[in-house]
Order: C-alpha cells, then sequence, then structure tokens
C-alpha cells in the first residue's frame, strides 16, 4: 500500500458525483445543477405516484409492489439530496477538515501510509458501490424485452398514448439511463459516508498510535504534558468531525431506515409471488438484483455506525492502557478526562433516536419479513 500515493481523501469518481449533484463546496454552476434535479426528479415522482394512485385498486397487487418499492427509492434520493443541500456548510466544514488532516500527515511525514490505507478502501468502496447501484439497472431491460406487449421500465402514468413509436422507444431509454444515473448517484452518497467514517477511525488510529508513544516518552522522560495537550485536542477534533457526520446524515438515515424496510418487504413480498409463474424469470431477473442492492445499502448505513462506534471505544481502552497512575496529579487529569470522555461511544443515529448498528440491520430484515408475510398471507 505505501507505493501508493493520494492527493486527496476523497476519490476522483466521488467528486465529481459531488459537482455533479451540486454538492461540492464553492462549486459555480452548483444552483443550475440543483435546479435540474429538482426538475427531473420531480416530474419522475409525479408520474409515478399517479401510476399507483390511479392503478391501485386495479392493478396486481405483486405488479403494485413492485412499482411502489422503485418510486420509494427515487422518493428517499429527492429527500437526500434536499437534505444535503441545506446542510451544504456541515458538509463544507467535513471536507476542510479531511483535507487539513491528510495535509498534515503529508506535512510532517509521519501515519502517511495509515490513512492512505482508508483512502484507498475508501477509493475502492465507492467505485464499487456506484458501479454495483448502477450496473443493477441493467436488469431492468429484461421484463421490457421479453414482455409480450409493450411496457416501460419504469411504471409512469403519461398524460397521452406512450406506447406508440417512437415515443415508446424514447421513453424507455430516457428512463432507463434516468434510472442509471439516480442508482449511481446513491451508490456515490455511499461512497462519500463510508469515506467519512473510514477517515474518522484512521484519524483515531493517529491518535492511538499518539498515546503508545506517549507512554515510551513518559518512560524516558518523566514529563509529557504537553503531549497530554495535543491528545485531547486530536480528540476533541475527532468528537467535532464524528459530530458533523451525524448532523450530516442522522435524518438521511431515519428516512433511509424506514424507506429500506418498505422497499426490501416489497421487493421480498414480489419474489416470492414471482415464483413459479409465467413471466417469473423475467421479473426475478428484475426485482433479485434490486432486492439485493437494497440490503447491501441498509448494511452499509448500520455498518457504518458501528464501525465508529467500535473505533471510538478503542480511545477509551488505549487511555485505560497507559501507565496513567504514575504521572503527577496535574498531568494525570488529562488522562483520567480523556477516558472519561471516551466512555460516550461516537456513532450515527436515526434520527437521535435509535444507534446505527448491525443490530439496527438485523431489526430491519426481521420487520421486512414479517410485513412481507403479512402481504403473503392477504395475497
Amino acid at each position: 500500500m505505501t507505493d501508493i500515493t493520494y492527493n486527496n481523501p476523497i476519490s476522483k469518481p466521488v467528486e465529481l458525483g459531488l459537482y455533479f449533484i451540486g454538492l461540492w463546496p464553492k462549486y459555480t454552476y452548483s444552483l443550475i445543477h440543483r435546479l435540474l434535479w429538482v426538475i427531473i426528479l420531480g416530474i419522475v415522482l409525479i408520474l409515478e405516484y399517479r401510476y399507483v394512485m390511479l392503478h391501485i385498486a386495479t392493478d396486481d397487487l405483486a405488479e403494485l409492489m413492485d412499482c411502489f418499492s422503485i418510486t420509494v427509492s427515487n422518493s428517499l434520493l429527492f429527500i437526500k439530496l434536499i437534505i444535503l443541500w441545506f446542510k451544504q456548510r456541515t458538509f463544507n466544514e467535513i471536507v476542510a477538515m479531511m483535507n487539513e488532516d491528510w495535509l498534515e500527515c503529508i506535512t510532517i511525514g509521519r501515519n502517511v501510509d495509515m490513512m492512505t490505507s482508508k483512502i484507498f478502501i475508501a477509493h475502492k468502496f465507492s467505485k464499487i458501490s456506484t458501479i454495483i447501484y448502477g450496473g443493477g439497472v441493467i436488469m431492468f431491460l429484461i421484463p421490457v424485452i421479453f414482455a409480450e406487449e409493450r411496457i416501460f421500465v419504469l411504471k409512469m402514468e403519461f398524460p397521452f398514448d406512450a406506447t406508440v413509436s417512437p415515443f415508446y422507444e424514447l421513453i424507455n431509454m430516457i428512463q432507463f439511463f434516468q434510472e442509471v444515473t439516480f442508482a449511481s448517484a446513491s451508490g456515490m452518497l455511499n461512497g462519500v459516508m463510508m469515506t467519512m467514517i473510514l477517515h474518522t477511525g484512521g484519524q483515531v488510529e493517529i491518535m492511538c498510535q499518539a498515546m503508545e508513544e506517549f507512554m515510551n516518552q513518559m518512560d524516558e522522560h518523566g514529563s509529557c504534558l504537553n503531549v497530554l495537550k495535543k491528545l485531547i485536542v486530536k480528540h476533541d477534533r475527532i468528537i467535532l468531525f464524528s459530530g458533523y457526520i451525524e448532523e450530516l446524515f442522522t435524518y438521511i438515515a431515519l428516512l433511509q431506515f424506514f424507506s429500506n424496510t418498505m422497499a426490501i418487504c416489497f421487493s421480498g413480498f414480489v419474489i416470492m409471488t414471482s415464483i413459479g409463474t409465467e413471466e417469473g424469470n423475467a421479473i426475478l431477473a428484475k426485482t433479485v438484483p434490486y432486492y439485493t442492492v437494497v440490503n447491501v445499502e441498509a448494511f452499509i448505513l448500520c455498518f457504518a455506525g458501528e464501525y465508529l462506534s467500535s473505533k471510538s471505544l478503542i480511545i477509551g481502552q488505549k487511555a485505560y492502557d497507559t501507565n496513567w497512575y504514575n504521572l503527577k496529579p496535574n498531568e494525570s487529569k488529562y488522562i483520567l478526562f480523556l477516558m472519561l470522555r471516551a466512555q460516550r461511544r461516537l456513532t450515527i443515529t436515526v434520527g437521535k433516536f435509535l444507534d446505527l448498528s448491525l443490530e439496527s440491520f438485523a431489526s430491519i430484515l426481521k420487520a421486512s419479513a414479517s410485513y412481507a408475510s403479512v402481504l403473503h398471507a392477504m395475497y
């Protein structure tokens, strides 16, 4: 990993994606990009919800759930973007702090390998996430290709006859590329969150390494008051950075927690009812990749919270492992204060009332399975 160098803690594809959605700091044309996203997503959601409202009493329940699950995902993306745009100042602070931390590592020439490894993982994750999300939409074409009648990539209710040529072909092309763009944006936003979380983990590891060096200095020199003060400042910076992440993603996590539960439930119901039917293979080819992606999205969100919490607890353990009891009273209070503050875990919450963890992911799966079972019994 040491032969790889990075000049930016945020990967180039993610940076371009942030430009594209109008979120990159001090981007001149961000307002134009945001306006285009609002117009396009607004039109798409109006047509999708119009279809749901007009067919809620006539369509087959499985087809309606298939349509509604994708509509929920697109709605979530729209709300995510609005929240992030309103939190632009917080996002700018996060990016600035990440750049400062990275430049500090390069300037002093220490911990570069440690941060490079985190950046390497974040870059790879961002690319894979975007490719998986965008690539999964390709399977949406299978039902369109093999259907006996003319159907669309996404179920929408148009104010005109859209099944005649060339409108039919043009609309399907637009829907496909539009959904690839939406899915890639969702994957990119997951990459942004994991980049921030991994950066926090790297800073925690740097602080733990500093505490190990502190132990050696304590044995050699006896007094390390300046080092202790630097550790407190470093810990404050990690807490502040984590607080910014929490502020940015807490309400996104709340919406995603419930929308993922619904999407997993609806798509799971479609999978159960499609097995053994005439068009089952085509429906499964479309729904199974989508079901997988939604589960992965929920897992990534919960894993990020779990990773952040576990990393934050390491600080208190490392502080306890030092020979703090051999310090002078005016020095030991810094370590005791550090241990006290480290007892409060850093985490991402679901709307301020539930910590994101792997246990939360298990609860999403259990709730989704129970709801899908109820729908299947009603069906």
